[in-house]
């Protein structure tokens, strides 16, 4: 799996033969053939450990900062998923443009998931500090396309932007629209 990590990073999908993968683990391709039917096979599995090492390093980032005021909360969680992506960038990029032929990743949506349902705790448990008008059904909605869209389109796309402005300008978006 770290072999095949490797080259779907370096080389991206359509880079990324079997053999190569094979080649990179130190492995016939017979063996890579008698755990895997093909290559998308490795891929979705390459991706769903991926996503589990988001998942685990966010909650430990969330857990570190609960007690903090959301606003410095909040900006910590952004940095931490923004550096993280940045981190598996190459692997980023074969999810972003793989999914959608791969079909729904469960460990992917069970990031999601578990982090919406966090933000729903905390907006919660913190409603007073935000407008009063707040939905927070669609808050949770807004807040998850709009983080998950501009940093994945950072990390991809490279803008001339440095990452603590992009966290800064990020926090800002988000607390000019739950601020009361």
């Amino acid at each position: 799996m770290d072999a095949a990590a490797r080259v779907l990073a370096e080389r991206g999908y359509e880079g990324a033969s079997t053999n190569r993968i094979a080649q990179a683990a130190g492995v016939g391709i017979g063996s890579l053939y008698q755990y895997f039917p093909n290559k998308d096979a490795i891929v979705v599995m390459v991706l769903d450990r991926f996503a589990d090492r988001l998942a685990d390093r966010l909650d430990a980032q969330i857990e570190a900062t609960m007690a903090e005021p959301w606003p410095v909360a909040g900006r910590a969680l952004l940095d931490a998923q923004i550096r993280l992506l940045e981190e598996d960038a190459g692997l980023l990029r074969v999810m972003v443009e793989q999914a959608p032929r791969l079909g729904p990743f469960d460990k992917s949506l069970a990031l999601q998931r578990r982090l919406t349902d966090l933000v729903r705790v905390y907006l919660l448990l913190n409603h007073e500090e935000f407008r009063e008008d707040l939905d927070v059904e669609a808050a949770l909605w807004i807040l998850a396309e709009a983080v998950g869209m501009l940093s994945i389109r950072y990390v991809l796309d490279r803008p001339p932007i440095s990452h603590e402005r992009m966290v800064d300008e990020l926090a800002e978006l988000i607390i000019g629209y739950l601020r009361a």
